[in-house]
């Protein structure tokens, strides 16, 4: 990060996908580039919700995603209706995750940048991971670069193949 911009391209480590068939989607994507996919992550986070207006919800999500095992990473997401994890017919790229080191200047940044908060953690502090999005559309997740510290050695320790 500098001082002119939140984020640094170097960091980006996925793009995200939501979809409403998720082992579908996935084994699409394997037929067509051969990637593999680490075995799929379920778990629930409870998460605040920002809308248009600025109001919130505050809502426990399940997710369920899986990860392309090496570079470039994509990350599969099973759609979650009404919520942010939504399909978009038309636009496969949901999202663009970036690590950062600072979630509070990065977030402060992004606002700068003309970015809003959309999701984070539901409690008082933005921490662990924010999704911002900005007028057009896109949307940029940032996450603390120290909850996967080897993330390489995380999709491995995932991985089916």
């Amino acid at each position: 990060m500098t001082a002119t911009t939140p984020l640094r391209a170097a960091d980006l480590y996925h793009s995200g996908i939501v979809v409403d068939d998720f082992d579908g989607a996935a084994a699409r994507l394997t037929a067509a580039t051969g990637c593999s996919w680490t075995r799929p992550l379920e778990y629930t986070v409870a998460v605040r919700i920002w809308d248009a207006g600025g109001e919130t919800v505050d809502v426990d999500m399940p997710f369920r995603v899986a990860f392309t095992v090496g570079a470039p990473n994509l990350e599969l997401v099973a759609a979650v209706p009404g919520t942010v994890w939504t399909e978009t017919p038309g636009r496969a790229v949901h999202h663009l995750g970036y690590w950062v080191d600072d979630i509070a200047a990065a977030a402060a940044g992004l606002r700068r940048a003309g970015y809003t908060l959309e999701a984070a953690p539901a409690d008082d502090t933005l921490h662990t991971f924010g999704y911002f999005i900005d007028p057009s559309g896109v949307r940029i997740e940032i996450v603390d670069r120290a909850l996967f510290p080897d993330w390489p050695g995380f999709l491995a320790q995932l991985s089916t193949s």
